[in-house]
């Protein structure tokens, strides 16, 4: 079965180039620490390593999130990475420890769309992140209690996805999250056993 994403964006959605991203070097080859993030100009997601970046149009593997950068809407997140044509994959050091269990708010198993909330209605900067659940929204409409909370940030085992056909600026974690006392959203991959 296939999920049907809300096709409803928010009001500082960017959508994607429909140009081709084109070539581009090898990534580096290994483990190692990536920024994610949209590249609002070009329209296209990117990732940046050591100063060069790369760009791409859909994404699917596993990584590790260490941090977001707030101000500038970055996830920081430690993986080995491939791109081929216009997709990213991602791989998470199999021996890397699973991220902790943590006391707070335990939301559900499901397909959570995340991404970066860069203003408020009335302009003044947000800097913050969403978390929504698709499937709750999908069953009970975009303003479902509980499809959406907003976080200060996310941490975790992300089991991602982006397909080329969405094209707004999100990813998608399939999984469960827990978010803690000071909004963080802890992120659990389905296929791990915690």
């Amino acid at each position: 079965m296939t999920l049907q994403i809300s096709n409803q964006v928010y009001e500082d959605a960017q959508y994607q180039n429909p140009d081709p991203v084109g070539p581009q070097i090898a990534v580096p080859l290994g483990f190692q620490d990536i920024e994610l993030s949209w590249d609002r100009k070009a329209g296209y997601m990117r990732i940046i390593i050591e100063g060069y970046t790369w760009h791409f149009k859909e994404y699917l593997g596993k990584a590790h999130i260490v941090h977001t950068n707030n101000k500038d809407g970055r996830i920081h997140i430690y993986a080995k990475a491939q791109i081929d044509g216009d997709t990213m994959n991602m791989w998470r050091d199999k021996n890397a420890p699973l991220h902790p269990i943590v006391e707070g708010d335990i939301r559900p198993d499901t397909f959570n769309r995340l991404c970066y909330r860069r203003w408020e209605s009335d302009g003044t900067p947000a800097q913050e992140w969403r978390l929504r659940d698709e499937r709750l929204t999908q069953e009970k409409g975009w303003d479902a209690e509980g499809a959406l909370v907003l976080v200060q940030g996310y941490v975790g085992d992300l089991n991602a996805e982006w397909n080329k056909n969405d094209s707004i600026a999100h990813i998608f974690h399939q999984g469960w999250t827990i978010v803690d006392e000071d909004k963080i959203a802890h992120l659990y991959d389905r296929d791990l056993t915690y």
